[in-house]
C-alpha cells in the first residue's frame, strides 16, 4: 500500500486496536490462568494437609489423654515433649520421622500438640521461635515465618472421652508453591510484552490486507475523479468559447440577432459555466494533491510578499463588503518555505475570502504572519537526528465574524460540507474550499486548525515549515 496520509493513519489506529483488544483479552486470560492455577495448587495442598491431618488425628486422639502412652507416641513420631514453654523455645528436634514419615514429608510438615490454654506441648518439625504459635480457633489459615516462608495451618481439637482437652495443629511449608507460581507469573510478566509485540507486527500487516480492497476504491474513486474533471474541462471551455463567439458577433453586427430574453440566458448560461469550470478546477487539484502530483513544481517562496500582494488584491472585496482588513507581519526578516506558490496563493485566498464574507459590515479581518520555534528539548533531539526544519511559519486569518458552531468544526474541512448552504449558494462557494486548502497544507507537510465561538468570530491558523 503506497503512503497515504489519511489510509496510513487509520491503518495504524485499526492496528493499535485490534493489539489494544488481543493484549487485553491476553493481559485477562493470564490472570485468569494464573488464578486458576493458584487455586488449584491451594487446593491440592489443602487436600493432603487435610488427609495428613486426619492420619496424625487418629493415631495421637486415643493416647491424648494417656501421659504414658502419649510419651511413648511421642518417641515414635519423634515430638518434643515441652514440659514448660522454655523447653519448647530451647528444644532441637530432628523433623517427624518413623510413623510421621509415613504419612507426610517430613521436610515441609510440622505438628504441635497444644493444651487447652493453647500452650505447646510437644512440636516437631518448625521451630517456635522461626513459627510462633498462632490461634488454634482458626480451623485453616496462613501463616508466615520470620524468614518470609509462608506456612498453611489446620487445627485440630483433641477429646479426651467426649472432653475437650487440647489442639494439633499440623502445617504445611508453602515453598515449593510459591516457587512455582514465582515461575509462573514470571513467565507470564515475559511472555506477554513479547506475545504483544508479535500481535502488534501481525495487526499491522493484517491491517494493511484488511484495507487493501478499501484503498483500491479509493484510488479508483480519485482517479475517476481527476479524469472526469480533466474531460469536463474541454466542453466547458467550448461552451464559454461558444457564448463568448455569440455575444461578440452580436456586438459586431449591430443587428437584434440575439434578443434580449436569449441574451439574459446566455448571460445565465455563461455564468453557470464559470461556476462549473471552477468546480472542476477544483476537483482537478485535489486529485492531483491526493495522488502526489505537485510535489516537483515547488520552488522557494517569500510568504512575506505573498500575504503583502494577496491583501493587496483582496482589499477591494472588503472594501465592497464594508469590511476592514488588515495585516500584521510580527517578523523582521523573510519567512520562506519550499511549496507551489499558485497553490499557496489559493490556500490563504480561501481563507481571507471566506473570513470577508462571514464577518458582517463594519467588522475586521486580521492577517497575521509570525514564525514560530519548537522547544529546545524537542529540537536537541532532531538536531541529533539531522533533521534541519525547527522553524515554522504561523499564517493567521482572524476575522470578527459570525463564527462556527461547534458540532460543525470538525467537518469543515470536508468536502462540499456547508455549514449554510443557502448562504454558499448565494456567495457561489462549492464547499471546497475549506477542502482544498487543508489538502493544500499537507501537500506541504503543515496543518491547518480553527478555533471558533458563534458571534464572535473564527481563527484559522496555517502552520508550514520553513526554509532554511
Amino acid at each position: 500500500m503506497e503512503r497515504n496520509e489519511l489510509f496510513y493513519l487509520t491503518r495504524l489506529r485499526l492496528a493499535a486496536w485490534y493489539a489494544l483488544v488481543m493484549g487485553c483479552i491476553l493481559g485477562v486470560s493470564g490472570l485468569g490462568v494464573y488464578q486458576i492455577v493458584a487455586h488449584a495448587y491451594h487446593e491440592t495442598i489443602d487436600q493432603g494437609l487435610e488427609s495428613v491431618a486426619k492420619a496424625l488425628h487418629k493415631s495421637i486422639e486415643p493416647v491424648w489423654g494417656k501421659p504414658k502412652q502419649l510419651k511413648q507416641l511421642a518417641k515414635q513420631l519423634s515430638l518434643d515433649v515441652c514440659l514448660t514453654q522454655a523447653d519448647c523455645l530451647l528444644s532441637q528436634t530432628t523433623g517427624i520421622q518413623q510413623s510421621l514419615s509415613n504419612v507426610a514429608d517430613p521436610v515441609n510438615y510440622y505438628l504441635r500438640l497444644l493444651d487447652q490454654s493453647q500452650r505447646p506441648l510437644t512440636v516437631a518439625g518448625v521451630q517456635l521461635e522461626q513459627l510462633p504459635i498462632a490461634s488454634a480457633e482458626i480451623r485453616r489459615q496462613t501463616l508466615i515465618d520470620t524468614s518470609g516462608i509462608r506456612y498453611r495451618q489446620i487445627s485440630l481439637r483433641l477429646r479426651t472421652q467426649s472432653q475437650f482437652t487440647g489442639y494439633m495443629q499440623v502445617g504445611r511449608s508453602l515453598k515449593d508453591l510459591d516457587q512455582h507460581l514465582a515461575t509462573l507469573r514470571l513467565a507470564l510478566l515475559l511472555g506477554w510484552p513479547v506475545t504483544m509485540i508479535i500481535i502488534a507486527i501481525c495487526s499491522w500487516y493484517l491491517a494493511s490486507n484488511a484495507m487493501q480492497p478499501v484503498y483500491r476504491s479509493y484510488q479508483q474513486m480519485e482517479q475517476f475523479t481527476g479524469d472526469a474533471a480533466h474531460e469536463f474541462r474541454t466542453p466547458l471551455a467550448a461552451m464559454h468559447a461558444t457564448i463568448d463567439a455569440a455575444f461578440k458577433l452580436h456586438g459586431q453586427s449591430g443587428s437584434d440577432l440575439l434578443s434580449e430574453p436569449i441574451s439574459k440566458t446566455l448571460q445565465v448560461i455563461k455564468r453557470q459555466n464559470a461556476r462549473l469550470s471552477k468546480l472542476v478546477g477544483d476537483l482537478l487539484l485535489l486529485a492531483r494533491l491526493d495522488q502526489h502530483q505537485l510535489a516537483g513544481e515547488y520552488c522557494l517562496c517569500c510568504l512575506n510578499d505573498l500575504i503583502s500582494d494577496l491583501v493587496e488584491e483582496l482589499a477591494f472585496l472588503a472594501i465592497e463588503a464594508q469590511v476592514k482588513l488588515v495585516q500584521q507581519v510580527q517578523t523582521p526578516k523573510k519567512l520562506c518555505i519550499l511549496g507551489n506558490e499558485e497553490q499557496l496563493y489559493r490556500l490563504f485566498s480561501n481563507l481571507i475570502i471566506n473570513g470577508i464574507q462571514a464577518t458582517p459590515n463594519g467588522g475586521q479581518v486580521t492577517v497575521t504572519l509570525q514564525r514560530g520555534d519548537v522547544s529546545r528539548q524537542v529540537a536537541s533531539l532532531r538536531q541529533r537526528q539531522g533533521r534541519t526544519r525547527l522553524r515554522y511559519a504561523f499564517i493567521i486569518v482572524q476575522d470578527t465574524g459570525i463564527g462556527i458552531a461547534p458540532e460543525h468544526q470538525s467537518s469543515i474541512f470536508g468536502r462540499f460540507y456547508r455549514i449554510d448552504r443557502d448562504r454558499s449558494r448565494a456567495s457561489g462557494g462549492s464547499g471546497l474550499g475549506l477542502a482544498l486548502a487543508c489538502a493544500i497544507a499537507r501537500a506541504h507537510r503543515g496543518s491547518i486548525q480553527v478555533q471558533s465561538q458563534l458571534n464572535k468570530g473564527s481563527t484559522f491558523t496555517v502552520k508550514l515549515p520553513l526554509q532554511h
